[in-house]
C-alpha cells in the first residue's frame, strides 16, 4: 500500500524511480539557518498584516515598517536559506568538503546579529550601527563566496565546469556589489552620476535579480526536475541562459549608478530578460513532463513575476509616460519581485525544509558524513501546501495588490489593496501553519523509529 504522509521517508514500489533519481541528487541537512529562514517567514507575515492595517489607518503609521518588511522576506528568509544551502548543494556537486559545524555556527551567529543592527541602525537612525551590521553582511557574504570558490578550486574541471556552480559563484559576488552599494544609500552619501536614485535601483537590481535571482535559478535548474520527478527539458538551453544571465547582471547592476539607463541598463535588461525567458521555457516544458504538485505549480508561477519590474523598465528607462508617478511604479515593481516571486519560492523551500528527516547529529556540515540525510527532497511524494486553485487565488491576489499600489489615487484601490491583502495573508498563514505540521509530523516520526 502506498504511503499518504507526503514527508514520510518510505517510498512505495511505484516509486522507486523517484528514489533513485533523489539520491542521485543533493544531499542536503538542516541547519540553524534554515530554521532562522522559517522564523523570519513568520515574522514578514506578522510585519505584512500591519502593513495591511496600517494601509487602512486601522493601526498607529510605523515608518521602517515597508523596510522591514521587504528586507525580513529577502535578508531575513531568502539568505538564510541560501546560505544554509548553497555550500551544501556546492560540496555534492563537487564531491567536496563543506563548512565545519563550527564555521556555520559562527556565521550562523554573525548573520543574524548582524541583521539586527542593521535594523536597529535604519529604523532608529543610528548610521554607526548601520554599518557595523552591513559591513558584518559584507564581511559574511564574502565568506560564501570565498567556500564555494575554495571547493571549485579543489575539485576536478570536469565537475567545476557545471553551469549551477556557476550560478552559485556568480549570486555572492554581485551580492557583494549590491552591499556595497548599500552603504551610500543610507550612513553615507555618495555623489554618482545615477544620484541616490541610481545607486537604490543599482542595489535593488544586484541583490533581486544577482544575488536572490541567479541562486534560486542555478537552483531550480538542478531541484525543480526533482519537483515534477521528470527530466530537464533541455541542458543546452540550460547553456544558452548562463551566459545572458552573466553578461546581463552587469550592466543592470552598473548602468543606474552611471546614469546610462537608455544604453547601458537598457542592454542588461534585454540580456538578462533573453536568459530568463529560455529558463521559464526549460521549467515549463519539464514540469509538463513531469508529475504535477501543487509545491511545484506554485514555484513555476512564481518565476514570472521576477518579469514584473522588467516590463515597466523600458518605459521608465526611455521617458515614456504612463500616467503613474514612478514612486508608485516602483513600490507595485517591488511587491511583483519580493511578494509575487520570492515569497513562494521561499515558503516552498521551508517546506521542503521542513521534511527532513532529522537533525544531523553532531554536525551542521554538508560534507559527506554519514550523519547527512536526504531530507529537502523527500524520496518519495512531495509535500503540497497548496494546490491549484489556491496558487491561482494567490497570483491574482499579487496582481490585485500590485494594480492598487498603481492606481493609489483611485477611490477602488483600496477595495484591491483590501481583498488582495486578506487572500494573500490567509493564504501565507495557512502555508506558515502547514509546514510547522509537518515539521511536527517529521520530528514524530522520527522519535517513533527510534524507540
Amino acid at each position: 500500500m502506498a504511503n499518504t504522509d507526503p514527508c514520510d521517508p518510505r517510498p512505495s514500489d511505484s516509486e522507486y524511480r523517484s528514489t533513485r533519481r533523489t539520491a542521485d541528487g543533493p544531499t542536503l541537512t538542516l541547519t540553524p539557518f534554515h530554521v532562522a529562514g522559517i522564523a523570519f517567514l513568520f515574522v514578514g507575515f506578522a510585519l505584512a498584516l500591519y502593513q495591511g492595517l496600517q494601509a487602512f489607518e486601522l493601526v498607529p503609521q510605523v515608518s521602517w515598517i515597508t523596510w522591514t518588511h521587504i528586507h525580513f522576506v529577502t535578508i531575513g528568509a531568502f539568505t538564510q536559506l541560501l546560505f544554509g544551502t548553497l555550500p551544501q548543494l556546492t560540496a555534492r556537486k563537487l564531491e567536496q568538503p563543506g563548512p565545519s559545524a563550527t564555521a556555520i555556527k559562527a556565521v550562523f551567529l554573525g548573520l543574524n546579529g548582524a541583521v539586527l543592527l542593521t535594523w536597529y541602525g535604519r529604523a532608529f537612525g543610528e548610521p554607526l550601527w548601520f554599518d557595523i551590521g552591513l559591513g558584518t553582511i559584507w564581511l559574511l557574504t564574502g565568506w560564501l563566496f570565498a567556500v564555494v570558490l575554495l571547493m571549485v578550486r579543489r575539485s576536478d574541471s570536469g565537475r567545476a565546469r557545471d553551469l549551477t556552480i556557476g550560478f552559485y559563484l556568480l549570486s555572492p559576488f554581485v551580492y557583494l556589489i549590491g552591499l556595497t552599494f548599500a552603504f551610500g544609500l543610507y550612513s553615507h552619501g555618495w555623489d554618482v552620476p545615477g544620484g541616490w536614485y541610481g545607486l537604490r535601483e543599482a542595489h535593488v537590481h544586484a541583490n533581486a535579480w544577482g544575488f536572490l535571482g541567479l541562486a534560486a535559478i542555478g537552483t531550480l535548474y538542478d531541484l525543480f526536475l526533482r519537483l515534477v520527478d521528470a527530466e530537464l527539458y533541455s541542458d543546452r538551453l540550460k547553456r544558452y541562459s548562463f551566459p545572458l544571465f552573466a553578461l546581463g547582471i552587469v550592466p543592470l547592476v552598473v548602468g543606474p549608478v552611471l546614469g546610462m539607463g537608455k544604453t547601458v541598463t537598457a542592454i542588461g535588461l534585454v540580456l538578462y530578460a533573453a536568459g530568463y525567458v529560455l529558463y521559464i521555457y526549460t521549467l515549463a516544458q519539464t514540469y509538463r513532463a513531469g508529475t504535477p504538485s501543487g509545491t511545484a505549480l506554485s514555484v513555476l508561477v512564481a518565476q514570472l513575476w521576477i518579469l514584473g519590474p522588467a516590463s515597466f523598465a523600458p518605459f521608465i528607462l526611455f521617458g515614456m509616460p504612463l500616467g503613474i508617478p514612478d514612486p508608485w511604479i516602483e513600490t507595485g515593481a517591488l511587491h511583483f519581485l519580493f511578494i509575487g516571486w520570492a515569497l513562494p519560492i521561499a515558503l516552498a523551500g521551508s517546506l521542503l525544509v521542513a521534511c527532513t528527516l532529522e537533525w544531523p547529529h553532531g554536525t551542521a556540515r554538508g560534507d559527506g558524513g554519514d550523519s547527512r540525510v536526504d531530507g529537502l527532497v523527500p524520496a518519495k511524494r512531495l509535500p503540497s501546501a497548496v494546490g491549484p486553485k489556491s496558487v491561482l487565488a494567490w497570483n491574482l491576489a499579487v496582481l490585485a495588490v500590485g494594480i492598487g499600489f498603481f492606481y493609489q489615487d483611485q477611490s477602488w484601490s483600496a477595495l484591491l489593496h483590501g481583498s488582495g491583502f486578506t487572500v494573500l495573508l490567509s493564504l501565507w498563514g495557512y502555508y506558515l501553519l502547514k509546514i510547522v505540521e509537518q515539521r511536527w509530523s517529521v520530528r514524530t516520526q522520527t522519535s517513533s523509529t527510534r524507540v
